[in-house]
């Protein structure tokens, strides 16, 4: 398994003998929205060019609707027939934007040999559910491959501890910036979040991204560090990629049932 981290929740995921391109966010620096009342998101460029982010992907994953998670600019770059997997209640709207192959997921559902399970999850506390609106993650798993559970735009909660502890997923890859809208956080795991899901995973890895790209983030890749620095031995297992930084796994799972 390959990932790549191309910018905030965007990645790059060779899996199997597929390659997946998720929650493509294709703003230029600055000319996406402004999420926190003062400067305008993305704050950072692309670390690659656009044909270099969509060379070789086989099909595209979409967590949920937000404009940080499928833009503008991504649809327009997309091929309008290109697979596109997704939880059932985006589907009708990704049609809608032009995409002629969109792949709604119930459950669990296979492409090119790799089972992909949708997973639910909370974008905040209870106060601001209805507003964020619904959100998923999916988990991935091949033969030979670890079981990666990909959590998306959600805090740490009973949902994400269930499959945590039911499915001990090898690799969990996690929004950690925090974020606040209107005065009320985190929409998206923190550092305490992210450090307690450590503790929660057994041996697993873990991946924080979506980190120093929205305008209203709380937590920063270097607060992240400062803050696992304090538990050394679960700091081992923690990786906070830089835009464009690519990470290699390959531990055997020990549950390769879907």
């Amino acid at each position: 398994m390959r990932i790549q981290l191309i910018r905030n929740a965007t990645l790059r995921l060779s899996f199997g003998q597929q390659t997946f391109l998720i929650d493509p966010w294709f703003a230029e620096k600055g000319q996406g929205p402004c999420y926190a009342g003062q400067v305008t998101s993305p704050l950072v460029d692309l670390p690659l060019p656009l044909a270099q982010i969509l060379d070789g992907v086989d099909a595209v994953i979409i967590s949920h609707l937000h404009t940080d998670h499928f833009d503008d600019a991504a649809r327009a770059a997309l091929p309008p027939d290109i697979p596109i997997f997704c939880a059932a209640v985006f589907a009708k709207k990704i049609t809608e934007y032009g995409f002629s192959n969109v792949k709604p997921i119930t459950h669990t559902t296979t492409f090119g040999g790799i089972s992909l399970s949708v997973t639910q999850g909370r974008h905040g506390p209870e106060e601001i559910l209805q507003e964020m609106g619904p959100v998923s993650g999916f988990m991935f798993r091949a033969p030979d491959e670890p079981t990666l559970y990909w959590a998306g735009d959600t805090i740490l909660c009973d949902e994400v501890r269930e499959i945590i502890e039911t499915v001990h997923p090898d690799v969990i890859v996690v929004h950690a910036c925090g974020a606040v809208w209107d005065g009320i956080e985190p929409l998206v795991m923190d550092a305490d979040m992210t450090l307690e899901t450590l503790q929660l995973s057994g041996s697993a890895k873990v991946v924080a991204t979506h980190l120093d790209a929205v305008d209203h983030a709380t937590v920063s890749r270097q607060d992240l560090r400062n803050a696992a620095g304090k538990w050394p031995t679960v700091f081992e297992r923690l990786s906070i990629p830089e835009d464009g930084d690519v990470l290699v796994y390959d531990t055997l799972s020990q549950n390769k049932s879907p």
